[in-house]
């Protein structure tokens, strides 16, 4: 930042006319410009288009695929025992987890030999009325396995369920289906989900984890976060407050581990409408906003007593504003893109010339 003393102090100011050259002098040095997202000099004060972008993994599904119907017993082959996993990748997913417990309020039904349908699906498990019904395995032909509870031919109650590809989920089964409380663990990034789904989807509390730290924690709707959620990037940054259809919306709070904060309304993962934004220097910005940018009326303060107070557009000073510079000196002014024009250039443009 260099000397603070050097760049940042001003000389008073008399009139427009004089302010016009001293903006020039600020824009050249550019000492004055903390470079992290905003400008510093009064110039271009305007909270430039950040990145605050949603995680690289918002918009991926946690689908749990269903279950497929097996036959009867007396529709399959018998075998003597229950086969080896040949899937690699499921074989060492299944090493790495606890073995399976089953709840003691499970019902039971019958144990029968394994079976083997026309489709290869592999059947090791209980049976009730020629329907799988109590616990079981469940082995598919790509290598998926499924352990758990069964009741009349669907998954139900607590069971594992692992991809071929890796992918898997422990918790609750209503109807083939993941319902209740569960844990879906992705293979390839070690992204996780734990928390209620609803039909095969997050619906209810939950909170997903990623490798790279960041971690989302509050509500979801249909699959997808909605409601009220805190979201923390791994590089220390830290959103609280509405998402809505996987994205910031609504009115939320936006922590920077630099000491910034952005306090207001979001729309689609950006400041959009009335907001306060506040930088650790003592600078402040209270006003609106649209698409990241400041917009419409707003008051921006230096923490040394300057201010403008005005109009913007596009996050630079546009319309009508009031500019202090001193304790002593009010400047009422005409701004256009982010410079104030002299009673020259205002005399020019009511003309026409």
């Amino acid at each position: 930042m260099g000397n603070g003393s050097t760049c940042c102090s001003h000389p008073p100011i008399q009139n427009k006319e004089a302010l016009i050259p001293y903006q020039k002098n600020m824009l050249v040095n550019e000492e004055c410009d903390v470079r992290e997202w905003e400008a510093d000099d009064f110039v271009k004060i305007g909270v430039q288009s950040h990145p605050v972008k949603e995680h690289k993994l918002f918009e991926q599904p946690s689908a749990i695929r269903r279950m497929e119907s097996i036959e009867a017993p007396k529709l399959g082959e018998r075998l003597e025992e229950f086969p080896e996993i040949d899937n690699q990748i499921v074989r060492t997913v299944l090493s790495q987890l606890p073995q399976i417990v089953i709840p003691v309020e499970m019902e039971r039904g019958e144990e029968n030999p394994p079976i083997k349908f026309e489709n290869n699906f592999i059947y090791h498990g209980e049976w009730k009325d020629s329907q799988k019904h109590g616990y079981g395995k469940l082995l598919w032909p790509d290598g998926s396995y499924y352990e758990g509870g069964f009741v009349n031919n669907e998954a139900s109650g607590f069971g594992r369920l692992i991809h071929s590809f890796g992918d898997y989920y422990e918790g609750s089964w209503k109807h083939d289906q993941a319902n209740g409380y569960g844990k879906y663990h992705r293979y390839r990034n070690q992204a996780t989900y734990e928390g209620n789904w609803v039909n095969d989807k997050q619906q209810g509390q939950g909170k997903e984890t990623w490798q790279d730290g960041s971690s989302y924690e509050g509500e979801y709707l249909n699959g997808k976060k909605q409601g009220r959620g805190i979201f923390k990037w791994g590089n220390g940054n830290m959103y609280i407050g509405d998402f809505k259809n996987n994205k910031m919306d609504g009115h939320g709070v936006y922590y920077w581990k630099s000491g910034k904060v952005y306090e207001g309304e979001w729309k689609e993962n950006r400041m959009d409408g009335e907001g306060s934004f506040n930088w650790p220097d003592g600078r402040k910005y209270k006003g609106g906003y649209k698409n990241d940018l400041k917009e419409g009326y707003g008051i921006f303060e230096w923490s040394d007593g300057r201010y403008y107070k005005g109009e913007w557009k596009q996050g630079k000073q546009h319309g009508k504003g009031v500019l202090r510079m001193d304790q002593t000196k009010e400047i009422t002014a005409e701004w256009v893109n982010g410079k104030m024009l002299t009673d020259k250039q205002i005399e020019q443009q009511a003309t026409g010339s």
